[in-house]
């Protein structure tokens, strides 16, 4: 074996076992990327079910949400790395992502309420208190 084999052999299986812990790493965590790929898909899902009620359908503002999840699951993959190399920083993935979460579940609440398959008076108030500043000029 000459030497520039041995170099590509060595960098080649030292970058194999980084990313089968890395893998390993995240898979440990899936339920966390299932969880954002649930609420994003949902929020797809009704936000095309009120556009499509209101009449103004828009086929990129469809596709936003796949930039959407892709986005949320590479801050989550960053962040689980870091809390892996930084134990002390074990706090990130829950402060980071639940803000996150509310917002998507807060969006797909207000698009099932303008759509009207929930009506609940309890989320009309809620959702017109989270409205006011577009009111307000």
């Amino acid at each position: 074996m000459t030497p520039n084999q041995t170099t590509l052999t060595l960098a080649t299986f030292s970058i194999g076992a980084i990313l089968s812990d890395l893998i390993a790493h995240l898979l440990d965590h899936k339920y966390q990327f299932l969880a954002i790929a649930a609420v994003v898909i949902l929020d797809s899902v009704f936000g095309m079910a009120k556009a499509l009620y209101l009449k103004n359908f828009e086929t990129q503002k469809t596709f936003k949400s796949v930039f959407r999840l892709v986005a949320f699951w590479g801050l989550l993959a960053t962040v689980l790395v870091i809390e892996k190399g930084f134990p002390f920083a074990s706090f990130l993935s829950e402060a980071i992502l639940l803000p996150i979460l509310l917002f998507q579940v807060i969006s797909i609440l207000k698009n099932m309420n303008i759509v009207g398959l929930i009506s609940n008076e309890t989320v009309t108030r809620m959702l017109e208190n989270i409205d006011k500043h577009k009111l307000q000029k």
